[in-house]
């Protein structure tokens, strides 16, 4: 009888323990600590690859340049860089289409923001949000606002755009010459690689 209590003791012991520790709400993660070198980093991004395709018609830009400053930062996600001027094309190589010749025109007030989610072997993945522009293909003319992946490599010091679905550009303000081309509300795809001079690394622990 005494060991039977005893065992009946341990159990209900255990199983409140087990109630008790259930009960206790989960830790949050710790935020991620974002080291860019050096802090601040000025920088300049070189693409002689960038594509915005529109309804399946791709907009090319033989070349497009970037800068703005990077800098070290706490969190998950964290902005760790402000991109304060976008060109696309210029007089010598402007950016084409099927369709004639392309005009994009950048707004960066407000600073286009790198921003940094996931670390992994020197590359970090995240995402550019704030990002503005007008395009004009002949006599059309759109907005494009949104964002877009982002992937920084410290090896290469390259910094590669694409898109998802978690990640999108949308088109606004077309005007009727873009019927047929483009609509208000579809989702542009952007992508293009960046040569990075300025970030030595992006690290994030």
């Amino acid at each position: 009888m005494r060991n039977t209590l005893k065992k009946i003791a341990v159990t209900t012991g255990v199983a409140s323990a087990a109630v008790v520790l259930g009960a206790v709400p989960s830790m949050a993660l710790a935020a991620t600590t974002w080291t860019v070198s050096p802090n601040p980093a000025p920088f300049t991004a070189v693409s002689t690859n960038t594509v915005l395709s529109v309804s399946g018609i791709p907009l090319t830009c033989p070349t497009a340049s970037a800068g703005g400053s990077a800098f070290s930062a706490t969190g998950n996600p964290a902005t760790v860089g402000n991109i304060t001027s976008a060109t696309f094309g210029t007089s010598s190589s402007p950016c084409t289409s099927a369709l004639g010749p392309v005009t994009p025109v950048a707004t960066t007030t407000p600073a286009w923001q790198l921003v940094a989610q996931d670390y992994t072997s020197g590359v970090t993945t995240g995402y550019i949000k704030n990002i503005q522009a007008k395009l004009t293909v002949l006599t059309c003319s759109f907005n494009v606002t949104g964002e877009v992946n982002a992937k920084y490599t410290n090896s290469t010091k390259k910094l590669s755009v694409s898109n998802s679905s978690a990640h999108q550009l949308t088109v606004s303000g077309a005007t009727a010459a873009c019927a047929g081309i483009v609509a208000n509300g579809s989702h542009p795809t952007f992508t293009g690689d960046y040569s990075v001079t300025g970030i030595t690394s992006i690290i994030g622990t």
